[in-house]
């Protein structure tokens, strides 16, 4: 099972690597719409690739070839205390898609919406078409 996971986390990593690396002209405009919808996706893909390799790829290949020293890792992390790095990332990604947004409302409009009311722009769209 160990062997299955990580054959697909490195086909994960590959896949998302090529995606980022398709939006690279994305970011040769700072600070715009697209410039932060790329960098958020950037650092969610590597968030997950990083993940990936680390609990699919490292943890096994360590605990195969140093048992002792995949021991003493586990308990120096506290086992899944890693994840927190992992969570940050996120948390950064989803900033980076909240300022995405806030660089999609109209300029006359982007001063009454700071980044983390921007989600709720406009306020007259509802998600159920038919929900009145």
């Amino acid at each position: 099972m160990a062997l299955i996971s990580g054959f697909l986390a490195i086909i994960i990593t590959l896949g998302y690597l090529a995606v980022v690396y398709a939006f690279r002209a994305s970011f040769r405009e700072l600070r715009s719409a697209t410039w932060w919808f790329a960098m958020g996706f950037a650092i969610l893909a590597g968030t997950i690739i990083l993940r990936a390799m680390y609990w699919d790829v490292g943890m096994p290949l360590l605990r195969l070839w140093y048992p002792e020293t995949a021991a003493q890792w586990t308990d120096a992390t506290r086992g899944r205390a890693i994840n927190i790095v992992f969570s940050l990332m996120k948390m950064t990604a989803f900033l980076c898609a909240l300022k995405c947004r806030k660089e999609l409302i109209p300029p006359e409009e982007r001063h009454l919406w700071p980044w983390w009311k921007a989600w709720m722009h406009p306020k007259a769209i509802k998600l159920l078409p038919w929900y009145r």
